[in-house]
């Protein structure tokens, strides 16, 4: 509702450490934070603006307004201020209540208490006072209050570890540091609750920070000392707020920045609004709605003054005062707009509001979207576009994650030039070290498996003196410093191995952490870290632990510490991760990343490139996910003037891109040693539900940092690119080439679109990159890929992602983007629907998302089932809104054909309020949120047949996909159907108009012979539309509940009628004494049973003809659906089946579900026919048993008789799939062992029946 100011302090800050408390920075913003919009003062005012920014209400406000002026209006002006107030009090209600919640959650976090230093002494504070420059003393599991800069640390080497999980929703632990030269000026002395610092009073220290931004890593800053020296800062020294310190008993820091400029303050962002492309339509109806209003006014206003001029001095009795006949015909317009304000229904965007908010709740509550695995529901965060679900024609999805566990298994590694794994690479037992990685606990996820078993590898490093000739193969690689001053030479298989698992080690991010038995589990910033560092564990190569210089191992039960000199981060920019290490006074970079980025920064004549591109190659056909692993020397002085280097850039403006520069250059001229194959499986039920939403005519993109080869393996194991897909693919990165390939393609696809095969894309990000640069190429491109059934677009940066979704979303096409990490909420942001995954890479794309689910699968009920019903409710209630209400308005419009264009009401004024507000709203709600056209799923109680019920849920959830094209091609909430609608509004509205007039015109009423008088007309009219309103909906309700019935009964009728009876005493008004004389009349009765048979009939004709003709998808599967579930109530279901099917043939039919009959049938002739077979068998075998027990040469209970008789004994215990009718089919296969066993037993017994084999052996 405010703009903010955050951005007012968006510059560059220097500011002094303050050790007095008395900070004084007026120039920052205090750290008080008000996320609420409103005060007592502001909430009126501001809230009403906030409500007349919808056009329903500035409407309506001009209704209540002109309806004030008595010499316009004909009714009551509280008929129109009423419902007004009602409907806008109700939205700011909520909003109070809202903003409620944020006052107290402010004034909870800036009544925090928070410990500052001052003059040497911890002093309790609140969170509000805190300024730029305070010194602050934080403790295990405390919250930081601001954006500190850590200074010092309880451990000795500045080391301190923080949780930003309400920040990013990553719970692994991330490990920062103070400088060496702040660790040193601050000591905390626990037993005197005192800090020293090792500064003099006259001596000051001075930090220097960057411009706030929101980016959460993002910080340079400097620290200034008293000699004139500075020392720079980064991101590893900055503590954000709302972070919370962990495994660390304190640390000391200073602010940086507060209140709206620390970082998490930067990213809460309002609550996004979106609007669905239904309500957009909506709201132009509404405005053509208001030009028809006009028109019908500006006819009724032309009427009049043709009525004035030409009859009323027919009508002595009229007076008027008025002799202006011009302005009483202009005066009329605007009592007819009053009258005919009805046509626009004042509480549809309400009624809208409560169903999506109960949809919303549906869905949150939907047991068929709970994963177990992440006990999480789903959860739905806006509830503005859930029709939209229902009208999805392109999903992007992320790969890593999301159609993947993101649960990684080490699975192969390369060493020099042999591959190690591919021995055991189906055993899953794992190797004696690996009791680290035992998972026992189920519910408790691990980000890595390891299975992996190679004797040979285990062998050389423990030593085995097996494997002794491995482990002395001869390498020879001599690896040297640039400048030739330092050489490290790895002579043998084993010095290669020792290298290379010292590397995974040491070249990493990880935390380790140990539990209360000494057992250590890793954490890190990716699955694939942590895999790599647990491998090395396992292997024999256990990281303990590191501070900011240190790095701990333990190595086969010896330990060992290492300086850690540098460390190089991974990001999606840089694409690999290093760190320089002292090792035996050998200054060792280790590296490892990409391999497209890892071969450009070799070496030339690397001995194992060949034979390790060649495997990698290999291991992208079968999906799995490739790093290369290489290092280097660094001399002493190579490595000095590194450092003199990056001190250097301490005072320039660009320090961060310097720096990256810098070791840009240092990561170069690298050594090879091997490479690591892991793999992601896939995650439950994936390839079944893309497969759905293919046959749902959804196009789904994936879009993944891999290689093209590992996403397109990855695409055909989820079914993304099927066997019968044509594949086009993008990956020339010379423009020239690229226009060639792109011509080739276009050729392909036009010989597919002629031929009617499936198609589908792959494209690399930089092809990707210059297709959409160029004009010309983008709109061949994007035409094509429109065009496919699936694209996957590989090696993409996250905001290529974005810009994908971006250029889809241009086209008019509903989009959906769907990931699980940070590198995902680009694309989610600007998807129509984004949807979030609760994964193992923090809550941010669950935080930025519309919905969030637990499991990829999930989408499937998601779209097909809850994203269909809603477009079906949220449609049709709309239409039916528009119906109610103008067959509501025909009556007032005829009636002032009647009544000399005078602008009289046919209604009384508070019938009218009410009709829309409590008559015939709430059925119509209950309606939208409940009303389901077709289910997939069966149930009918009856045991004996559960299987063939399993099979029809089965049979029509296969069929379900064919039924999202209602929404796709938005087939019910079109202009025709509106005019349909309103057409039967208009046709209803005069017949209830004219055949109450034709009745009480003519019939008399009372038993004192009088006729009827106006006020009886309107109100039997009136009840009439409301029967029949509530009739109709009653009609195309498909699916009953007991709070439809007691919604339309009791809340809609059951009202009305007590409405009906106590407003006979309402003094002056039409009601007034009419519904006693009505009670007494049959004429009454029998208007409205008439009204509503003729409706009825009406509407009869109408569905036949639309039945008929225009037989839906859905019609099918509900007439099957009744068929089927009356033969399974009736039992004897086979029996059913067959007779039924039989008729079928007879007359030559062929309906909708006479393929699944088929199916059951044809199963049960198969089942009767192996069960025949098995009897037989069954018998040989019972004849032959006897047969060797009552023979004379086998009484002897020789060796050999006892070992057929338990051979005969096992081939009969071999289980057979119709001996349990509930039984899935699986195909049955004898070990080596039976098969054996039965050959001796034929050999010795003679048993020769031709079926015999084929049936054991299955």
């Amino acid at each position: 509702m405010f703009k903010s100011n955050k951005h007012k302090y968006d510059k560059e800050r220097i500011f002094a450490i303050d050790v007095t408390g008395n900070a004084e920075n007026e120039v920052f913003p205090t750290n008080f934070i008000k996320t609420s919009k409103y005060n007592i003062v502001t909430f009126l005012p501001l809230s009403l603006l906030g409500q007349f920014r919808r056009y329903a209400n500035i409407y309506f406000l001009f209704i209540a307004i002109i309806q004030s002026f008595p010499i316009i209006s004909p009714l009551n002006p509280i008929s129109a201020i009423a419902p007004l107030v009602f409907v806008l009090g109700l939205s700011m209600i909520r909003e109070a209540m809202e903003d409620i919640s944020r006052h107290k959650s402010d004034n909870e976090v800036n009544a925090m208490d928070c410990t500052k230093i001052v003059n040497n002494r911890k002093v309790k504070t609140t969170w509000a006072d805190l300024k730029v420059g305070d010194l602050l003393f934080i403790s295990e599991n405390e919250m930081f209050p601001a954006d500190i800069i850590v200074l010092s640390s309880h451990f000795e080497s500045g080391a301190c570890y923080i949780e930003t999980s309400s920040l990013d929703g990553e719970k692994n632990l991330k490990p920062k540091s103070a400088i060496k030269e702040t660790q040193t000026l601050f000591q905390y002395r626990e037993k005197e609750q005192k800090i020293q610092m090792s500064l003099n009073k006259s001596e000051q220290l001075k930090a220097q920070g960057n411009p706030p931004t929101s980016v959460l890593g993002d910080f340079e800053g400097s620290i200034h000392f008293p000699n004139g020296s500075k020392k720079v800062l980064n991101g590893k020294q900055l503590l954000l707020r709302g972070a919370f310190l962990r495994n660390t008993k304190f640390i000391i820091g200073v602010i940086v920045y507060t209140g709206e400029d620390t970082k998490i303050m930067r990213n809460a962002e309002p609550s996004r609004i979106k609007q669905s492309s239904i309500e957009n339509t909506m709201n132009k109806l509404i405005l053509g709605i208001l030009g028809v209003q006009i028109i019908a006014c500006a006819l009724s206003a032309i009427l009049c003054s043709w009525w004035l001029h030409k009859s009323f001095s027919q009508h002595i009795y009229i007076i008027l005062e008025e002799k202006n006949y011009t302005l009483l015909s202009s005066i009329a317009f605007f009592s007819f707009f009053l009258l005919y304000n009805t046509m626009i229904p004042i509480s549809l965007v309400v009624s809208m509001e409560f169903v999506k908010v109960f949809q919303c709740y549906f869905i949150n509550k939907d047991q068929d979207m709970y994963s177990q695995k992440r006990d999480k529901f789903a959860r739905a965060q806006t509830s503005t576009i859930n029709e939209e679900l229902g009208q999805v024609e392109y999903v992007f999805s992320d790969k890593t994650g999301t159609l993947t566990c993101n649960q990684m298994e080490f699975k192969y590694c390369i060493i020099g030039d042999i591959l190690y794994g591919k021995s055991d690479k189906n055993n899953n037992v794992t190797t004696a070290n690996s009791n680290n990685n035992v998972q026992h606990d189920p519910s408790q996820f691990k980000h890595s498996i390891f299975n992996f078993q190679d004797h040979i590898l285990t062998g050389i490093i423990e030593g085995n003196a097996d494997c002794q000739r491995q482990a002395d193969q001869q390498r020879q690689l001599i690896i040297q410093s640039n400048d030739k001053n330092v050489s490290l030479e790895i002579r043998t298989q084993k010095q290669l191995i020792d290298e290379y698992l010292m590397l995974l080690s040491s070249a990493h991010e990880c935390i380790a952490q140990k539990d209360k038995n000494s057992q250590i589990t890793y954490q890190g910033p990716s699955p694939d870290e942590i895999t790599l560092v647990d491998a090395a564990m396992n292997l024999g190569f256990r990281f303990e632990g590191q501070s900011a210089n240190e790095q701990d191992f333990t190595i086969l039960g010896k330990q060992k510490k290492v300086e850690l000199l540098q460390q190089f981060e991974f990001d999606s920019n840089r694409k690999r991760m290093s760190v320089i290490i002292r090792d035996n006074g050998i200054y060792k970079l280790y590296i490892k990343g990409a391999d497209s980025i890892i071969k450009a920064r070799l070496r030339p004549d690397q001995p194992f490139l060949g034979f390790i591109q060649n495997k990698l190659q290999e291991f992208s056909t079968i999906g799995l996910r490739t790093l290369l692993m290489a290092m280097k020397i660094l001399s002493e002085q190579e490595y000095l003037e590194f450092e003199r280097q990056k001190e250097a850039l301490a005072s320039s403006d660009k320090r961060e891109q310097e720096k990256e520069e810098l070791a840009n250059n240092l990561e170069k001229d690298l050594y090879l040693l091997g490479a690591t194959a892991v793999e992601d499986k896939l995650q439950e039920e994936v390839p079944e539900t893309i497969a759905d939403l293919l046959k749902a005519n959804i196009k789904v993109w994936m879009l993944t940092g891999d290689k093209l080869e590992t996403a397109e393996n990855i695409a055909k194991s989820c079914k993304l690119i099927q066997s019968d897909f044509i594949i086009m693919k993008y990956s020339e990165t010379d423009l020239n080439k690229l226009r060639v390939q792109l011509s080739e393609n276009k050729l392909t696809y036009q010989g597919c679109i002629k031929e009617k095969k499936k198609k589908s894309i792959l494209v690399e990000g930089e092809s990707l990159l210059i297709l959409t640069g160029n004009q010309q190429l983008k709109r061949e491109f994007t035409k094509m890929a429109m065009g496919c059934d699936s694209v996957v677009c590989c090696r993409v940066t996250p905001k290529q992602k974005a810009e994908v979704v971006h250029l889809v979303k241009d086209l008019n096409k509903i989009t959906l983007a769907i990931g699980d990490g940070a590198n995902d909420v680009n694309m989610i942001q600007e998807a129509h629907i984004g949807i979030g995954l609760y994964g193992n890479e923090g809550m941010r794309a669950v935080q930025s998302s519309d919905y969030a689910l637990g499991e990829f699968r999930f989408l499937w009920k998601l779209l097909l089932i809850h994203g269909n019903w809603s477009y079906i409710r949220i449609s049709e209630m709309i239409l039916y809104f528009f119906y109610k209400n103008m067959i509501f308005t025909i009556p007032q419009f005829l009636y002032s054909f009647y009544s000399a264009y005078s602008a009289q009401t046919y209604f009384d004024d508070w019938y009218i309020t009410f009709y829309n507000l409590f008559f015939t709203s709430l059925p119509l709600i209950a309606r939208a949120t409940l009303d389901r056209s077709v289910y997939y799923k069966i149930n009918i109680r009856n045991e004996e047949y559960s299987d063939i019920y399993k099979k029809s849920t089965l049979y029509l959830k296969g069929k379900f996909p064919y039924l999202y094209q209602v929404g796709q091609k938005q087939t019910i909430f079109t202009l025709s159907n509106f005019i349909f609608w309103w057409g039967q509004g208009f046709v209803h509205g005069l017949l209830v108009f004219f055949i109450t007039y034709a009745c009480f015109d003519t019939e008399l009423v009372n038993i004192n012979g009088q006729n009827a008088g106006f006020a009886t007309l309107s109100i039997t009219a009136y009840t009439a539309i409301i029967f029949i309103v509530d009739f109709k909906i009653a009609i195309y309700t498909k699916f009953w509940t007991c709070i439809n019935v007691v919604t339309l009964l009791f809340l809609s009728i059951g009202i009305y009628i007590a409405y009906f009876f106590i407003s006979n005493f309402f003094r002056g008004t039409y009601s007034e004494f009419t519904p006693i004389y009505l009670i007494q009349s049959p004429n009454f009765y029998l208007i409205i049973a008439l009204l509503n048979s003729v409706v009825f009939i009406f509407d009869l004709v109408i569905n036949a003809i639309l039945h008929e003709f225009y037989s839906t998808e859905t019609d099918k599967i509900i007439k099957w659906r009744r068929e089927f579930k009356q033969i399974a109530r009736e039992g004897n279901v086979l029996q059913k089946i067959e007779m039924l099917q039989q008729g079928k043939r007879e007359n030559g039919q062929r309906d909708w579900g006479d393929t699944f009959y088929e199916q059951i049938l044809e199963e049960r002739l198969k089942s009767e026919r192996d069960q025949h077979i098995f009897d037989e068998q069954q018998a040989i075998l019972d004849s032959k048993a006897q047969h060797y027990a009552t023979s004379p040469v086998n009484l002897d209970n020789s060796e050999q008789s006892n070992r057929q008789f338990h051979q005969r004994t096992e081939l009969q215990q071999i289980p057979h799939p119709l001996q349990n009718n509930n039984s899935k089919v699986i195909n049955y296969q004898m070990s080596k062992q039976q098969q054996q066993n039965f050959k001796n037993v034929n050999e010795d017994s003679n048993i020769n029946h031709p079926q015999q084999k084929r049936i054991y052996v299955r």
